[in-house]
C-alpha cells in the first residue's frame, strides 16, 4: 500500500510538471503572436507615413514602446505565478511535514498508554500523568516561542528582544557559551527520550535551530537586527496609543467641563 501511494505521488507530481511546461508554452505561444502582431502594426504605420498626402502624425517608437510595456506585463505576470508556485509547493512541505509530526504523537501517546497500564500501583499511575503533564508543558512553551520566531525565549533565555545597545552600555548581551549552556539545559527536559510528550521531537528540532541561529554570527546579528526593528515597531505602536488615550481624555475632560475634577479625584479614590 505504501508503494502504491508513493507511486501515485509521483504520478501526480508528472502530471503537474507536464500542465505547468504545456501552460508555459501556450503562454509563449501568446507572446509571439503579440510581438508579430505589434510588428505588422508598426510596419503598417510606418507604409501609411509613406503615402503622399498622408499628413497624420506618429509617435516615433510607440509600437516597439508597447511591446516592451506588454513583455514586461507578461514577465510580471510570470514572477507572480512562479512565487504563487513556490508558496503552494512550501504549503505542501509544511502540510506534509504536519502530518508526519501528528503520525509521531500519535504514536508516542499510544506508547505512553500502553507503559501506562503496565503499571498497577496507583501511586506510580498518577506520579508518571503528573511528569507527562510536565513535559508537556515544556513541550508547548518551547514550540509556541519557536512559531512565534523567539529563539532567546526558546533556550528559556530572558531576552526577549535580543542585545539593546544604550549608547556604550549593552544589555541582554548573549555569549555563544551562554547560548550553548541554555541548550544544554532545556535538550535535558524535551528530549524525546526524557520527555513523554507526543510533540517532544518536534520541540527538540526546534531548540536545536534556535541553538544553531544564535550561535551562527552571521545569522545572529541578521535576528539582532529584525529584532531591532520590532521593537522600533512596538515603540512607535506604543505612542501612538499613548497619545489616541491622551486626546480621549482631553475630549472627556472637555465635555465634563466644570464637573471634570471631582469625577476624576472620585474615580482615584475608588480605583
Amino acid at each position: 500500500e505504501a508503494d502504491d501511494d508513493f507511486l501515485a505521488e509521483i504520478l501526480a507530481e508528472e502530471e503537474r510538471e507536464a500542465a505547468e511546461m504545456a501552460r508555459l508554452e501556450e503562454e509563449m505561444r501568446e507572446l509571439e503572436e503579440l510581438k508579430a502582431q505589434h510588428q505588422q502594426m508598426h510596419q503598417n504605420q510606418q507604409a501609411n507615413k509613406m503615402k503622399p498626402g498622408n499628413k497624420k502624425s506618429s509617435i516615433p517608437g510607440t509600437g516597439t514602446q508597447n511591446l516592451g510595456d506588454i513583455e514586461e506585463e507578461l514577465r510580471k505576470k510570470e514572477a507572480e505565478k512562479a512565487e504563487g508556485k513556490r508558496a503552494e509547493q512550501q504549503d505542501e512541505i509544511d502540510a506534509a511535514e504536519k502530518k508526519k509530526a501528528d503520525e509521531i504523537a500519535l504514536q508516542r501517546e499510544i506508547k505512553f498508554q500502553a507503559e501506562l497500564e503496565k503499571l498497577h500501583d496507583e501511586k506510580a499511575r498518577k506520579a508518571l500523568k503528573r511528569q507527562k503533564r510536565r513535559d508537556g508543558q515544556v513541550v508547548k512553551r518551547v514550540l509556541k516561542n519557536s512559531e512565534n520566531d523567539r529563539h532567546y525565549a526558546v533556550l528559556g533565555l530572558k531576552c526577549k528582544w535580543g542585545e539593546i545597545a544604550v549608547g556604550p552600555f549593552s544589555f541582554c548581551s548573549v555569549s555563544p557559551s551562554e547560548v550553548k549552556r541554555a541548550y544544554r539545559n532545556i535538550a535535558r527536559s524535551v528530549h524525546p527520550d526524557k520527555n513523554r510528550d507526543g510533540r517532544a521531537g518536534e520541540a527538540f528540532d526546534a531548540l536545536e535551530n534556535s541553538a544553531a541561529l544564535l550561535t551562527d554570527p552571521s545569522k545572529k546579528k541578521d535576528y539582532d537586527a529584525k529584532l531591532r526593528r520590532q521593537r522600533k515597531a512596538a515603540l512607535k505602536q506604543s505612542l501612538v496609543v499613548l497619545e489616541n488615550s491622551w486626546k480621549t481624555l482631553r475630549t472627556i475632560f472637555k465635555l465634563l467641563g466644570p464637573f471634570a475634577t471631582p469625577i476624576a479625584i472620585l474615580l482615584a479614590l475608588i480605583i
